[in-house]
């Protein structure tokens, strides 16, 4: 039995048909290991050793039904407060969504303090520092749709009128928050830039429009550099991003080679960085996005592919908590 410390948002604030988190911690409970929950708040170190304050929790798994999770409104019970050296964790799934702000920053720098000769850290304190979801595509330019990341709002302006339609993104958001759709000669271009770079004083990414996005975005589920399981995310009318907090529909969708080709270009650097568990954005043959902080769409795979994607995640987590036990 593996004991595995899940940091996360608050428990009650997750939700658990549709969050990767719980996915995670359901098929770790049913493969027989202790759970226990914190968040970044609940880190220290003392003694030069990181420490959590953690609660063992149960879930109550939610049931597949005609293609939906469904859970109870009381899916989960927490025990008494733990305060545990994680170093005697077998593994640490960092989980907390972003903004990658000073408080998910410190919970990284604690981390450092945890010993990866021990307990296996899902991802990587450093690895999540240097990896920003939004500006780490650039280290592989030949992957992604043309880039300008700038917070000159002339710059912009004439690389939307270059491009024709542009899609412009915040650096650090996520769900599809602050995402939108650019064209020159929409009337509310200047003023739509200047509220998203705070009249100039912050950098946004401005990608060129790719068609295929018509046909909707894939989340590709990354494990230790290989594609393990993909979804198609495709609009509602009335919208053009292909978020699922955004309402998007998501359809079945398999493992292509395109997904291969790019994840072996990626593999080197997130090995070197310790990303275990990414979540890849690919629009037509074009990397968008490379997430690390909370990938998720695990339940969305499971339930569109009858796959079993959280039982691998967690069957592999085991087989490399192995491997750091035989080496000690």
């Amino acid at each position: 039995m593996l004991t595995i410390v899940v940091i996360a948002d608050p428990i009650a604030s997750l939700l658990p048909a549709h969050d990767t988190s719980v996915a995670l911690m359901e098929a770790a409970q049913q493969r027989g290991h202790r759970v226990l929950v914190t968040t970044a708040a609940g880190l220290s170190v003392r003694d030069s050793r990181a420490r959590a304050r953690c609660q063992p929790l149960e879930v109550t798994p939610a049931r597949l039904v005609d293609g939906r999770w469904l859970a109870p409104a009381d899916w989960w019970r927490a025990g008494p407060v733990e305060d545990i050296v994680l170093d005697r964790a077998d593994a640490v799934l960092m989980r907390t969504d972003p903004p990658v702000d000073d408080m998910y920053l410190r919970a990284t720098y604690l981390l450092d303090y945890v010993n990866p000769r021990r307990t296996l850290l899902i991802n990587d304190p450093r690895g999540l520092r240097e990896a920003n979801e939004k500006l780490f595509t650039l280290r592989f330019g030949e992957l992604i749709p043309d880039t300008l990341i700038s917070a000159d709002l002339r710059e912009l302006a004439a690389t939307v009128s270059e491009w024709e339609q542009a899609v412009l993104k915040p650096t650090d958001a996520m769900g599809g928050r602050g995402i939108l759709l650019l064209r020159p000669g929409d009337l509310n271009l200047h003023s739509a830039l200047e509220i998203s770079t705070d009249r100039g004083r912050r950098q946004v990414i401005l990608q060129r429009w790719v068609p295929a996005a018509a046909d909707g975005d894939r989340r590709v589920i990354v494990l230790d550099g290989e594609p393990v399981g993909v979804i198609r995310r495709v609009a509602v009318a009335g919208e053009f991003r292909c978020n699922m907090a955004a309402g998007a529909a998501v359809l079945a969708d398999s493992v292509g080679p395109r997904d291969k080709e790019i994840c072996d270009i990626l593999r080197p650097e997130l090995t070197r960085l310790g990303i275990v568990l990414a979540g890849i954005d690919v629009i037509g043959d074009y990397l968008t996005e490379i997430n690390v902080t909370s990938p998720t769409g695990v339940r969305e795979i499971d339930a569109s592919c009858g796959t079993s994607l959280a039982e691998l995640i967690i069957e592999h987590i085991e087989h490399r908590c192995r491997a750091l036990g035989s080496s000690d």
